[in-house]
């Protein structure tokens, strides 16, 4: 649902090359911004959607009505944005609507000629006009932005781009005792961008860390373990394999936690390092919240180095979980025998699980259609499988494979009964129309998406996550 929020966003507000975010003044500790993707032929057809469901036209319609002239402001970042964070401060550059721009000028007092903009102040917050721009910043960076003080570079590109630093002063001077202090000194970066292509659109995070700071620590997030072979694995609608190791997380937040005078009772050492899930058609939870689905559908592995004292554990934690009962004192904690080679317990709210181990496995299945998924064929039987696994490269630390199309499907068909529930009915007839729309405008959507392929590597310091995903635009 995060990747078809950002899709949402491009369609929405389409934004800016990436030589705006190089008008930013340099030293900013974290920055986003979208390629210029008007005329895109890529968005078309999400455009065309948007406008054939009823949405565009809905939504034009209320927010004149409730917002006024004051919804024109709404088209700030029609022709997209850029922005960056400072310790001190922000910078933000856009390309308004002739409306939104009109708006603006209108609120902003006392505009002056200043290094070709016209420039005046709201409050706190500078703001300068060209023909076609509009910026926002603190005084300081809307200072230095017009004395040319500018050239901030993005550490990847892409067509949408965000990113951030951790300012280790900000951080020493959070009191932090020693271990906790090395702990978030861990983490240098993060980044994530998104490249549009003819056949859907390709992604890449970044997570750079800092060993030295936490040695520990660093280990358990730049792993070197290969994870288990998903062709293996039962299929459904996705899959995703990985390297996590609880035994030395459970060794290392013991540590951590007494700084803060916290006491941890875990013991994790009888869990290895790779896990698996799978993800399976099944039917939506009830209305009430109740029943079945309620935790989706999966089938989750895990590597067990003790299975009797995982056993313990296991039942341990889920009995802490089932004490999240219903107000009236129902759903707790119940064994509640054997599902085949399967046991079964009722924990709380979470509805009936399902799990079994194996010499060397753990094997929980959330819902009955997760348990039936079981003897499924493999996904070494999966055309779509087959076709996408060539690019998962050899020191690939996890990959996760996914029908997003089918998935997104499944989560769009029961929208239509859920969404008057989030909505309210203050207004029946606006209610229907946005309820219909909507989900008009998701089943198109999620027809647009294909299968899709990511995987993780380790470079040096940096677990690196690269996806493709196919997108009929």
């Amino acid at each position: 649902m995060a990747r078809l929020t950002i899709f949402l966003l491009l369609l929405l507000g389409p934004a800016l090359a990436q030589n705006l975010i190089t008008l930013a003044p340099p030293g900013a500790v974290a920055g986003f911004y979208l390629n210029d993707l008007r005329g895109s032929r890529y968005l078309n057809g999400l455009a065309s959607d948007w406008k054939q469901s009823g949405m565009e036209a809905l939504l034009n319609r209320e927010l004149r009505r409730q917002a006024g002239s004051e919804a024109a402001l709404l088209g700030i970042a029609a022709g997209g944005l850029a922005a960056a964070l400072y310790t001190d401060g922000f910078f933000l550059i856009a390309r308004p609507s002739s409306e939104a721009m009109q708006a603006l000028r209108r609120e902003t007092k006392g505009l002056r000629a200043l290094g070709g903009w016209l420039v005046g102040r709201d409050r706190e917050i500078e703001m300068g006009f060209s023909r076609e721009l509009i910026f926002m910043a603190s005084p300081k960076y809307a200072r230095l932005f017009l004395q040319n003080q500018r050239g901030l570079q993005a550490p990847v590109r892409g067509d949408l781009v965000l990113w951030g630093t951790l300012p280790q002063n900000l951080v020493r001077g959070l009191g932090l005792p020693p271990r906790a202090l090395g702990a978030v000194q861990t983490f240098r970066r993060f980044s994530y961008a998104i490249q549009l292509t003819a056949g859907g659109y390709t992604d890449e995070a970044r997570l750079e860390l800092n060993p030295s700071a936490d040695p520990a620590l660093a280990k358990l997030l730049l792993p070197k373990t290969q994870p288990y072979n998903a062709a293996d694995l039962p299929r459904g609608l996705s899959v995703s394999t990985g390297v996590f190791d609880l035994s030395q997380l459970g060794a290392y937040l013991p540590g951590l936690l007494r700084e803060f005078d916290l006491r941890l009772n875990l013991d994790l050492r009888a869990f290895g390092a790779r896990f698996a899930t799978v993800t399976v058609q099944g039917p939506p939870p009830a209305r009430d919240g109740l029943g079945e689905g309620l935790l989706g559908h999966s089938l989750i592995y895990w590597e067990l180095r003790d299975p009797p004292t995982a056993e313990a554990n296991l039942l341990a934690l889920l009995q802490s979980l089932a004490a999240f009962s219903s107000p009236d004192g129902q759903g707790g904690f119940k064994v509640l025998g054997n599902e085949g080679d399967f046991k079964a317990v009722e924990v709380g709210l979470g509805g009936v699980l399902y799990y079994k181990l194996d010499a060397n496995r753990l094997i929980l299945a959330t819902s009955k259609s997760a348990l039936a998924a079981v003897k499924n064929p493999t996904w070494r039987t999966d055309p779509g499988f087959q076709r996408f696994r060539v690019r998962i490269p050899a020191n690939a630390v996890g990959y996760t494979f996914t029908n997003q199309g089918a998935i997104l499907q499944q989560q769009f068909g029961s929208l239509g009964e859920l969404l008057p529930l989030t909505i309210g009915a203050q207004n029946d007839a606006l209610e229907r129309e946005i309820v219909s729309s909507f989900t008009n405008f998701l089943e198109r959507l999620g027809q647009r998406f294909g299968l899709g392929l990511s995987y993780a590597v380790v470079e040096g310091n940096t677990l690196v996550n690269r996806g493709f995903y196919e997108v009929r635009w």
